[in-house]
This record gives C-alpha cells, sequence and structure tokens, in this order.
C-alpha cells in the first residue's frame, strides 16, 4: 500500500513540475512586460518603501510618496499594551509658504491605518509619533520625507 501511495504522490509531483517548467517562459516574458510598465509609472511618481520607528508601547510605520504634484502618506500606528491607560499618538504637519501648520492628531488605543493625499500647496511635510494619557505625552522626534 505504501508503494502505491509513493508512486501517485510521485507522479503528482513530476506532473506540476513539468507544469511549471512549460508555463516558465510565459511568465518570464509577462514579467518583463510588467517591470517595463512600472518603470514608466515610477517616472511619473515618487515611492519610498516602509520605515518603522517607535516611542513606549507604540508602534508606527509610514510610507510617502509623490504623485501628480501631489504627496501622499501611508501609516500605520498600533499599541502593543492595550490594558493600560495609555494611547499611541500620530501627529501630521505640512508646510506652505514656509510655515509650519498642524494637519491632524490620530490616536489608537489598538491598531489603524490611513492614508493622507496632502493638496499641490503643500511644500513639506513631518511626523511624529508620541505615546501616553492624560495629556502626558512621550513624543519622539520629528521624521521628514527626506
Amino acid at each position: 500500500m505504501r508503494t502505491i501511495a509513493k508512486l501517485i504522490v510521485g507522479t503528482v509531483l513530476s506532473g506540476a513540475v513539468a507544469t511549471g517548467i512549460a508555463a516558465a517562459p510565459a511568465a518570464s516574458a509577462s514579467a518583463a512586460t510588467a517591470s517595463a510598465a512600472t518603470t514608466v509609472s515610477a517616472s511619473q511618481s515618487t515611492f519610498v518603501g516602509w520605515k518603522r520607528f517607535e516611542r513606549g508601547d507604540g508602534r508606527f510605520e509610514y510610507r510617502w510618496g509623490r504623485s501628480n504634484g501631489r504627496y501622499w502618506l501611508d501609516f500605520r500606528m498600533w499599541d502593543r499594551d492595550r490594558h493600560d491607560h495609555s494611547y499611541s499618538f500620530f501627529d501630521v504637519y505640512y508646510k506652505r509658504d514656509g510655515r509650519w501648520y498642524h494637519y491632524k492628531r490620530f490616536t489608537s488605543k489598538d491598531f489603524f491605518s490611513t492614508r493622507i493625499v496632502f493638496g499641490k500647496h503643500v511644500d513639506d511635510f513631518r511626523i511624529r509619533g508620541g505615546y501616553g494619557h492624560g495629556g502626558h505625552y512621550g513624543w519622539g522626534g520629528y521624521h521628514t520625507y527626506r
């Protein structure tokens, strides 16, 4: 009985490998096309991978880009200790005409994620993460996109 089972498994595996080998040239051709399309779209916009920092029990990840003359910012934040009284905070600032303005403060006791698209008038932006409660926050330094 074991020999028959091994024979069936071996036949199935060899068929799967043969199918993968036959599909490989088509997959590489479509990958080359997709890579050319990605290069074209990348020349029209700027993108930076995820960056991470921590403050207290707060964990923050962000990435940014610029597309069609507008900055965008994706961020995720979460609080590792949901059972204490403290929250994670995420402040976003933008710069217009040489002056910094507070955009918004986000807060979470659990997990939060969002995307912000700034207007074309924004020259720069910065963020910072904090952790605390009752008006007593431990803020980290500012993170800029540069």
